[in-house]
């Protein structure tokens, strides 16, 4: 059996047997270069306990540093948290940003309006870097007007993570 030069198999004609049907090298090279791939998933994690009475945005101490293997790909950021806004003119907001602290399409300003006891809170993100480059992002939060903003991370940890995606 032969192989592409990504060295994913496939049957080419001199390996026909019963009359498999064989598949040209150039095929088989298209099905590498396929957009469409998970290429890599890079997770961070934090499991302690982080409150703010801020009400600009500041970093949760999470972020997450992905090296994308094509200039092309698209990086899909998710953000998963225990949150729980204090206070009864309070309620949070949450995003993910990158080290300019510029918020990602898709996961800015969520939120979580006060009065609510603890919520699961997931964050979605789509980010094109358009390099090979390390790049970072990371997780920021603040409170409302005479509120706390407070991610019960010791009690269900927080993740973010980085999906790099061949575009």
């Amino acid at each position: 059996m032969a192989t592409t030069a990504a060295g994913t198999p496939y049957v080419e004609s001199s390996d026909l047997v019963a009359n498999y049907p064989g598949v040209s090298l150039a095929l088989a090279n298209h099905i590498d270069d396929s957009t469409g791939k998970v290429l890599q998933i890079v997770r961070a994690t934090d499991a302690t306990t982080r409150t703010t009475t801020s009400t600009t945005f500041v970093d949760a101490s999470l972020s997450v540093t992905i090296t994308p293997n094509l200039t092309t790909s698209i990086i899909l950021l998710i953000h998963v948290v225990q949150a729980r806004p204090q206070n009864a003119t309070g309620g949070m907001r949450t995003q993910i940003t990158d080290t300019s602290n510029s918020a990602i399409a898709g996961a800015e300003n969520l939120g979580a309006d006060s009065g609510a006891v603890f919520i699961i809170q997931t964050g979605f993100g789509y980010a094109t870097p358009a390099t090979t480059s390390p790049v970072t992002y990371k997780v920021r939060f603040r409170a409302n007007t005479g509120g706390t903003a407070e991610f019960t991370n010791s009690s269900n940890v927080a993740q973010l993570f980085a999906i790099e995606v061949a575009a």
